[in-house]
């Protein structure tokens, strides 16, 4: 083990043995930066809520990106940039040793045309143009990281859903609102932590309940309130009394159901099916540390993001199947990828953006079923182990080598990016760090009627077809937002009230219930047992360890 100082945040961190062993199985020096750091290094490559109206460059029709107009590049809609009406070959260039490596990188990325926006809109989804790193949907509008599902707003990390809106980390499920970190649900809202439910408003850490108002830490029960038991029908005539369905109520017994979260001893972690493992939110994983949002078989793998099973991986997030990559977004179904930036089905490809179907890329960008290339020049195989050689041996003098992209790489304005939601700065914060900044204001949505938020009718029974027509004000910021129509049909399906907020308001809310990228060492609060947890020893919430918590709980 081997503590060392982060080159740029200065903090100390610890690289285990192990971890060394990773490091020299994949031929790369140990890093100097932080987990954290190298987290919020990669963030700044995705572009996930911030959308602009354009045209694509090739074919000049009006598009959705994730790049403004004024872009220094050239930008091309989905199907013109996966068409064969350009060849990204035709970018290429000699590598000159005379200079930097990431300075050649640079330039290159900023040449060579990038797709508008990650998603599969037209070819694999339909109706999905403002989605971002999504795929095979249909009618989803404003939502980032997911797919398979239909008829969805507002979403994030969300797969095999139908009829879904306002949600975080939710799979599986159907009519279902304002949910986190949950899984099977149907007919629910206003939940955390709910698997195999339905029918359930305002549940917490529910497991296989129906017919739940209230409730916290529940298994297998229906017809409860407030934890208290009672028969259908006196179940049915109590909720009727609440009148849920007005927000005046709803916000008060919001505060009343809190009292009881607070109450109840909570899990120290939500792992199941895990082995010699730390983190939280994962399912089936073993030999892994540091590990959020985790979806096995994973293994022997540290420091990932939301993911869909892995072997073998440090440091990369939002993916599927990666194996032996490092440092890299979205590596899905790679092996060996280090430094790269949504490379798909690649083996080998480091620090290259946006590759497909490619082996032994380097360096390279926008390159399709490509092998031995460098700056998108091809080589021989031959050629290109001497030339990777030559370059490495190169970086590794000018300290570039092991080292992930650096943030003057990517396109974007640091409160663009994700890295804003997990690590938020001011613009004096952000520019005084070298990060770029672009000051943005909401869209003025085309409204025959502008209404302040809290100017809407209290039910939803009384909001007019009309709302399809307003501008409705934020009452936190002032943003105008506006009511899609299958947004008002969900919201009458399931008999909720107009939200009074933006959704990137409401996203931010929803970040904020679920549990921090973050482990601390506290005691278990009944058997003073030491654990590793997402909760810090200063918050109030009552925390177990496993076999306490199994106890209390089951």
């Amino acid at each position: 083990m081997e503590t060392r100082k982060c080159q740029n945040c200065h903090n100390d961190f610890t690289i285990e043995p192990e971890d060394f062993k990773f490091y020299e199985k994949i031929s790369v020096p140990p890093p100097t930066f932080c987990p954290e750091c190298r987290f919020q290094r990669r963030l700044m490559f995705r572009n996930e809520r911030n959308f602009y109206r354009r045209k694509c460059d090739l074919c000049n029709k009006d598009i959705i990106a994730s790049y403004p107009a004024d872009a220094k590049f050239p930008v091309y809609c989905g199907k013109c940039w996966w068409s064969d009406k350009w060849n990204p070959k035709e970018y290429a260039r000699e590598y000159d040793f005379s200079r930097p490596f990431s300075e050649q990188l640079k330039e290159l990325f900023y040449k060579v045309p990038v797709l508008a926006i990650m998603n599969d809109n037209g070819v694999g989804s339909t109706n999905c143009e403002w989605c971002y790193d999504w795929a095979f949907s249909k009618n989803v509008y404003l939502s980032a990281c997911g797919w398979y599902v239909e008829n969805g707003l507002y979403l994030y990390y969300a797969d095999y859903d139908k009829d879904i809106m306002d949600c975080w980390n939710v799979q599986n499920s159907e009519l279902v609102y304002e949910m986190v970190n949950s899984d099977k649900c149907s007919r629910s809202k206003y939940c955390i932590l709910c698997f195999d439910s339905y029918d359930c408003i305002l549940g917490y850490d529910l497991r296989g309940c129906s017919n739940c108002v209230m409730c916290v830490g529940l298994r297998n029960k229906s017809y409860c309130i407030l934890n208290q038991q009672y028969s259908k029908e006196e179940y049915f005539e109590k909720l009727k009394e609440l009148q849920l369905e007005k927000r005046s109520n709803l916000e008060l017994h919001k505060k009343e159901f809190q009292e009881l979260v607070m109450a109840v001893p909570r899990r120290f972690a939500y792992n199941q099916k895990t082995l010699n493992s730390t983190g939280d939110m994962l399912l089936q994983v073993k030999n892994s540390k540091d590990c959020f949002y985790i979806m096995g078989p994973t293994e022997n793998s540290k420091y990932i993001v939301i993911n869909d099973r892995a072997k073998d991986v440090y440091d990369c997030n939002h993916t599927g199947n990666p194996e032996l990559c490092y440092d890299s977004v979205t590596p899905d179904n790679s092996r060996g990828n280090k430094f790269s930036i949504f490379c798909w089905k690649c083996v080998e490809a480091e620090y290259s953006n946006n590759c497909h179907s490619c082996f032994n890329v380097f360096g390279s960008s926008a390159l399709k079923h490509v092998s031995y290339s460098i700056l998108n020049k091809q080589y021989t195989k031959e050629d290109y182990i001497v030339m990777r050689d030559k370059i490495i041996a190169q970086m590794i003098k000018d300290g570039e080598w092991g080292e992930g992209l650096p943030t003057s790489l990517s396109a974007f304005c640091y409160n663009e990016t994700i890295a804003q939601e997990f690590y938020p700065l001011t613009k004096e914060q952000a520019t005084a760090a070298g990060f770029q900044w672009r000051d943005m204001q909401p869209e003025k949505p085309n409204a025959q009627k502008v209404i302040p938020a809290d100017k809407l009718p209290p039910s939803i029974n009384d909001i007019p077809d009309d709302v399809l027509n307003w501008a409705i004000l934020c009452e936190e910021t002032g943003w105008p937002y506006k009511i899609m129509k299958k947004e008002l049909e969900l919201y009458r399906t399931m008999q909720l009230p107009i939200p009074r907020l933006h959704p990137d308001v409401r996203h931010l809310k929803r970040m904020e219930q679920r549990g921090p990228r973050k482990l601390w060492t506290r005691n278990c609060d009944k058997c003073a047992k030491a654990m590793r947890t997402i909760y810090s020893p200063d918050r109030k919430e009552i925390v177990y360890c496993e076999e306490c918590y199994l106890k209390e709980v089951y």
